[in-house]
């Protein structure tokens, strides 16, 4: 493109030179436009080239424009994108005008879709099992793990947790529940505890008379487990309730408890059997994940792609659902953008800023490529229209 200016700057001066003091009038207007449209490519090349270096070398004031000023250029242009590209209200109209939640259900039930999903899963699982095998990141897990262990504070932990237990009333589910195993448990072995205590009873003491004691004390043991059970304001159950409230206080308070915890922290810390086989465990759940990764039968491939092909369809059906999601997801993406958009935009002036000032030049002049030539070309034959305006009135 950089040619062709230059041949019609040469056609010009040709044609300027041909036409020189020709007699005849048609010369005239030909020598008015070839003259004119020199001064008008020379011009225009002037300016173009004066953006991105001093023309011909000269250092000329204001030449070379873009490599002395590429700094400023870089935050007026980051500045431009932060205002008018991520503000917060652009990126809000242009969020709220598409369905975010439907197209993503729509997308996750195509196949490509799960595939996509299923890929990007396995390759992070596997990314995450593969670390795990390195020295250097179980050492880290280690001295981490172990650190805040050494940091934590038992007793009162255990304490707060069974209080929030407590406060809830999570603590008589627990017990309603471990009623019910203990009530099945007897039940199930009745006929093992009579046998029990018929071996160790005293020789001289008549079995059925031992039998009859048994079998009156487990209908007893039943029936009171039954009853708690059943009654969510047995008296047991309120003793049982005051006793887990003052375990909770024992627990973050007492000075036996603190000390109890801290020589279970530090026999944890200290037991190497306890870690050699923490280790082992781990290892052969990394290496069970893996093999299972890598079976065609995979289960958690079979997981994984029942839980997004039921969420996919769930999403799809429920234009409440996805009303909820496109809202909470417009308001995300609008308040990350709005508190970083300035920072991301940072990235133009930053990146600018690092480039050297002639490759800044040499790559706006390529960005913008073509157009510059069509300026000279235009301002070569503008030029010569001009000439011809000129000399019609002379």
């Amino acid at each position: 493109m950089k040619r062709l200016p230059l041949l019609l700057l040469a056609l010009m001066a040709v044609l300027f030179a041909v036409t020189l003091e020709r007699p005849e009038a048609w010369a005239g207007w030909l020598h008015a436009f070839a003259e004119a449209g020199m001064v008008g490519a020379f011009a225009d090349w002037f300016a173009v080239v004066a953006l991105f270096r001093h023309p011909m070398g000269i250092p000329i004031p204001h030449t070379a424009i873009i490599p002395k000023r590429k700094d400023e250029i870089g935050e007026n242009l980051a500045s431009f994108v932060a205002e008018h590209f991520l503000h917060p209200d652009v990126v809000r109209v242009k969020l709220e005008s598409a369905n975010l939640a439907k197209n993503t259900a729509q997308w996750l039930k195509s196949p490509r879709g799960q595939e996509r999903v299923q890929d990007l899963s396995i390759r992070l699982v596997n990314w995450m099992l593969g670390a795990l095998h390195e020295d250097r990141v179980r050492q880290f897990i280690g001295r981490l793990g172990s650190r805040q262990l050494a940091q934590l504070n038992l007793a009162p932990l255990l304490g707060r947790t069974v209080d929030w237990l407590v406060q809830d009333g999570r603590h008589q589910e627990i017990l309603t529940q471990s009623l019910r195993f203990a009530l099945v448990m007897l039940h199930d072995n009745r006929e093992v505890i009579r046998g029990s205590v018929q071996q160790e009873s005293p020789w001289w003491m008549p079995g059925f008379v031992d039998d009859k004691i048994v079998v009156q004390m487990l209908d007893r043991i039943e029936t009171l487990l039954l009853e708690m059970s059943l009654d969510p304001d047995h008296v047991m159950r309120g003793k049982f309730n005051r006793w887990m409230l003052r375990w909770a206080d024992d627990l973050q308070h007492s000075p036996e408890y603190q000390r109890w915890g801290e020589q279970l922290k530090e026999s944890m810390l200290e037991n190497s059997g306890l870690q050699d086989y923490l280790y082992r465990l781990w290892t052969d759940l990394v290496s069970g994940l893996e093999d299972d990764l890598n079976n065609p039968d995979s289960q958690f491939r079979a997981q994984l792609n029942n839980l997004v092909a039921g969420l996919a369809d769930e999403m799809d059906r429920d234009e409440e659902m996805q009303s909820w999601v496109n809202a909470w997801l417009v308001e995300a993406a609008v308040s990350v953008v709005d508190e970083n958009r300035h920072a991301i935009a940072s990235l133009i002036s930053d990146t600018v800023k690092s480039w050297d000032a002639a490759e800044t030049s040499g790559r706006i002049e390529a960005a913008i490529g073509r157009d510059l030539q069509f300026i000279r070309i235009n301002g070569t034959l503008v030029g010569g229209l001009v000439g011809l305006v000129i000399h019609a009135v002379t």
